[in-house]
C-alpha cells in the first residue's frame, strides 16, 4: 500500500474493501488464515503487519495515514519483495499506488520470488499513463509531465508472469474496482480461464464448468468496443447494452466485472470480443477442485527416480510434468487424461497426456506426463478431465513459465551463525552456445556482502562456479529466517533463470574451551628470595580464546604486581608480530580511572595500552580491545621478586574462565587452570604463529585453484 499523499483515496478503499472482506467472512468457515500489509513510500519501506486475527489486521488499516511524498517514483518493488517473503505459496497480492517503481533494480528478484511461490500479483493503479493530467491531478504528483509512459511497464511485466492484472483506474473507480480483492480472496477460488491479447481484431476464449463450480466471475481489463457471451445451450448476451439473462457486467474505467447468474449451466461457455489495444481475460470461479504442479528430469545418481526442477526448466531437455489434484472429497467421481500447455494468448501450444487416464483420480494422487521438450515460448499450465457427470472439468495455474539455456545449481545451503560469514557456492551452467552473462544476488536482510551485478563469460556447454557471501549480525535472532535469491540473465536476449534460497538462522555451537595463557618472553628474572628487596621480575602474555565467543574480561586475583595491556609485541627489527588492536571508541568508567592519553612504547618494543590492573580491581572489559577476533590480547605482569607468585583471571564470553598461575622462578611457562586444577597444555606463541600461518596457506589454495570462478 502506497502511502503518500496523493493515496487518500486509495487508502480509503484498501481500508472498507478489507472490511467487507473480514464482515462477509465473519460467521463463515472460510476465515483467511493470514492478514499482511506492507506500506510503503520513498524512502520507507514496512513494516510488515501480518496476523491472523481480523480485528488487528483492520487495526493496522485504520492507522495508515497518506502523509508526505508526492513525487515520483516509490519504492513499491522493496513492499513487494517483503509481502512475497512472508506470504505462503499460492497467494494473491494486491497492490495499490499511483506511482513507478523506484527500485527497479529489484524486478529480477520479485519475479523469482513470484515464480518460486507461485504468487498471483494483481496491481491497482490510479494514474493512466495514456492520459494528459489536467487541473488538481497535476498537484497530485509532482514532475508527472516529464515521466515516461511506460514507467509503469515492471508492474504489467509481474501481474502477465504471475497471472495477475494491472488495471488502470481513477480515484471516483478504485472502491469499486477494489472488488476484485473480494473476488479473488475466496477460500476455495480457482481458475478456469487466463489469457492476455495485444490484437484490435475479434477474440474468442472459452472455459468449461462442472459440477463443483459455483459462483463464476470474470474480469476483463482493458477497453472493449463489443464483449458477446454464450452459454453451453448456445443462449448468448451481449454484455456491454444487454441485460441477462446469463450474466450481470459492472463497467468500471479499466475494469469489466461480470457475474454469471445462477442456476449456471455446466459445459463450455465462449467470450468472443472486440477490443482496442492491450485486454486481459480471467475466468475464475469457487471450487473445491484444484491442482498442485512442478518439473522434473530424471535422477542419474545412486537412487534413480524423478528430481524436481529448481528454477525454471531447461530447453531441449526431456522433461516431466508431476500434478497433485486438490480437493477431491472420497465420493466425488473424476479422471484427469491430459495437459495443455497455453500460450499468453490462451492458444494451445502442446499437449502432454497423463499417465492415469483411464481411472478415477483421487486427492493428493500424483499425475505424471513426460515433453520430449518445454515450448520455447512463455506458457502456463491447463489441466484437463472429466467430472462424475461426464462434463468437461478445467483448471488453469496462471503462472508464465518461460524456458530456459541456462540453470543455477546451488551447492550448498549452510546455516547462518550469528557474528559469522557464510559462503554459498553454486555452478553457472550453459546449456546452449558460449555467451555473456548478468548474475545478481539479492536477499531480504540485507546480509549479503554485495549483490552485483556481476559480469561472466561461460563457454558452450559449459559451467562457471561462484559464491556470494553473506555476514550474519551478531544480534540476528535464532529461528529467523532469510530468503535470498540469485538471478542469471544473458546480456544479448531474454533468457534468464533464477534459485530461491531459503536459509535459517541458527545458535552458535556452544563454547566450552576457556581461553588460554601462553608465556610469549621473560623480560627480567629474580635472583632468589634472598636477594628480592629492590628487585623486579616481568613476564610477557599472550592471552586467547579457544572457542568461538571471544575473551570478555581479565582481573588480577593475586600478586602485589602490575598488569598492562599491550598494543602490540615487536620483533628486535621493530616490525609488528601482530596487526593492531582497534582502539575502542567507547571504555567501561574502571578504565577511564588508570589510562593515560596515549599509548607508550616501553621496553622491549612493546606499545602499552592505558588500561592497568593491580589486586583488587574489579574484573576489566577487554572484548572491545580483541574487537570480537580471535587474535592474542598481549598483556605484561611486573612484580616485585618478593612477591614470586600471581595469579590471572580470563573470561570469555560464554563465561569459560581460565586460572592463570604467574612466578618468578617458572620463567619459560605458567600453570593454567579452568576453576579447578587442571594440566591443561601450554600453546606456545611460535605454535600459534606457526598454526596461522598453516591456516593461511590451506585458505589460500582455493584462491589459486579457482582462477577461473568469480567471488561475491
Amino acid at each position: 500500500m502506497d502511502t503518500t499523499g496523493s493515496m487518500f483515496e486509495e487508502i480509503t478503499a484498501a481500508r472498507l474493501r478489507a472490511h467487507s472482506i473480514i464482515q462477509a467472512r465473519a460467521n463463515t468457515p472460510e476465515q483467511p488464515g493470514t492478514f499482511l500489509l506492507v506500506p510503503f513510500h520513498d524512502p520507507g519501506v514496512g513494516p510488515v503487519y501480518e496476523t491472523e486475527k481480523p480485528e488487528e489486521f483492520m487495526s493496522y488499516m485504520e492507522n495508515l495515514m497518506a502523509l508526505g511524498g508526492g513525487d515520483e517514483p516509490e519504492m513499491c518493488l522493496s513492499a513487494i519483495q517483503l509481502a512475497l517473503t512472508h506470504s505462503p505459496p499460492l497467494s494473491e497480492i494486491f497492490v495499490f499506488t499511483d506511482a513507478s517503481p523506484k527500485d527497479a533494480h529489484l524486478y529480477n528478484a520479485v519475479r523469482a520470488l513470484i515464480l518460486e511461490k507461485q504468487c498471483k500479483m494483481t496491481f491497482l493503479l490510479t494514474e493512466d499513463p495514456s492520459h494528459k493530467m489536467k487541473g488538481s491531478r497535476r498537484k497530485r504528483r509532482r514532475r508527472r509531465e516529464t515521466l515516461s509512459p511506460d514507467r509503469f511497464a515492471l508492474y504489467s511485466s509481474l501481474s502477465s508472469v504471475s497471472g495477475g492484472l494491472t488495471v488502470f483506474t481513477t480515484n471516483s473507480d478504485i472502491h469499486r474496482v477494489s472488488a476484485i480483492v473480494e473476488d479473488n480472496t475466496a477460500a476455495d477460488k480457482v481458475t478456469l480461464l487466463h489469457a492476455e491479447s495485444d490484437s484490435d481484431s475479434n477474440l474468442s476464449h472459452s472455459f468449461s464448468v462442472d459440477n463443483s463450480v459455483k459462483c463464476v466471475t470474470l474480469h476483463l481489463t482493458g477497453d472493449l468496443r463489443q464483449c458477446v457471451l454464450s452459454s453451453p445451450t448456445d443462449r448468448t448476451q451481449s454484455l456491454l447494452n444487454q441485460q441477462g439473462p446469463l450474466a450481470e457486467c459492472e463497467q468500471f474505467q479499466g475494469l469489466y466485472r461480470i457475474s454469471l447468474l445462477s442456476p449456471i449451466e455446466p459445459g463450455q461457455w465462449h467470450l468472443n470480443t472486440i477490443a482496442d489495444g492491450h485486454v486481459t481475460f480471467s475466468a475464475i470461479a469457487d471450487s473445491n477442485v484444484d491442482f498442485l504442479y512442478y518439473f522434473a528430469v530424471e535422477a542419474n545418481g545412486t537412487h534413480p527416480g524423478l528430481t524436481k526442477v529448481e528454477g525454471s526448466p531447461i530447453a531441449g531437455v526431456p522433461t516431466f510434468l508431476v500434478l497433485a489434484v486438490t480437493g477431491l472429497s472420497p465420493n466425488e467421481k473424476a479422471s484427469f487424461s491430459h495437459v495443455t500447455l497455453l500460450g499468453a494468448n490462451g492458444e494451445s501450444l502442446q499437449k502432454v497426456w497423463l499417465n492415469s487416464s483411464s481411472s478415477s483420480a483421487s486427492s493428493g494422487e500424483e499425475l505424471v506426463g513426460w515433453m520430449a521438450s518445454v515450448p520455447r515460448v512463455p506458457f502456463c499450465v491447463r489441466l484437463s478431465g472429466r467430472d462424475g457427470g461426464g462434463n468437461r472439468l478445467e483448471r488453469v495455474s496462471t503462472e508464465m513459465i518461460q524456458h530456459t539455456h541456462i540453470k543455477i545449481q546451488v551447492l550448498s545451503i549452510p546455516r547462518l551463525v550469528p557474528g559469522h560469514s557464510t559462503t554459498v557456492f553454486f555452478d553457472v551452467q550453459n546449456h546452449g552456445p558460449a555467451r555473456n552473462l548478468t548474475l545478481t544476488a539479492d536477499d531480504d536482510r540485507g546480509y549479503l556482502s554485495q549483490r552485483g551485478p556481476h559480469s561472466l563469460s561461460v563457454g558452450e556447454r559449459g559451467s562457471v562456479r561462484g559464491e556470494v557471501e553473506l555476514q550474519t549480525p551478531k544480534g540476528a535472532e535464532a529461528g529467523g529466517a532469510v530468503t535470498m535469491t540469485l538471478t542469471v540473465r544473458v546480456l544479448d536476449s531474454l533468457d534468464s533463470n533464477y534459485a530461491v534460497l531459503h536459509l535459517t538462522v541458527v545458535p552458535p555451537d556452544p563454547d566450552m574451551s576457556p581461553p588460554s595463557c601462553s608465556i610469549m618472553r621473560v623480560e627480567h628474572t629474580c635472583p632468589g628470595p634472598i636477594q628480592c628487596t629492590g628487585v623486579r621480575w616481568t613476564v610477557s602474555l599472550a592471552v586467547t580464546d579457544r572457542g568461538c565467543s571471544g575473551l570478555a574480561s581479565l582481573q588480577l586475583s593475586q600478586g602485589q604486581g602490575i598488569l598492562t595491556l599491550l598494543h602490540s609485541p615487536t620483533d628486535p627489527l621493530g616490525d609488528s608480530l601482530e596487526e593492531n588492536q582497534p582502539t575502542p571508541k567507547h571504555k567501561p568508567q574502571n578504565q577511564r580511572d588508570s589510562e593515560r592519553t596515549s599509548p607508550a612504547h616501553g621496553e622491549n618494543g612493546y606499545a602499552e595500552l592505558d588500561p592497568r590492573l593491580v589486586q583488587g580491581n574489579p574484573p576489566l572489559n577487554v572484548a572491545q580491545w580483541t574487537g570480537g577476533l580471535p587474535k592474542p590480547l598481549w598483556v605484561r605482569y611486573t612484580s616485585p621478586c618478593c612477591s614470586p607468585q600471581a595469579e590471572l583471571l580470563v573470561w570469555d564470553v560464554a563465561g569459560n574462565m581460565r586460572r592463570c598461575h604467574l612466578t618468578a622462578s617458572q620463567q619459560r611457562g605458567i600453570r593454567e587452570r579452568s576453576g579447578v586444577s587442571d594440566s591443561a597444555g601450554e600453546m606456545p606463541l611460535q605454535s600459534c604463529f606457526l598454526l596461522f600461518s598453516l591456516l593461511s596457506l590451506i585458505w589460500t589454495v582455493p584462491l589459486l585453484v579457482g582462477v577461473g570462478s568469480f567471488l561475491y
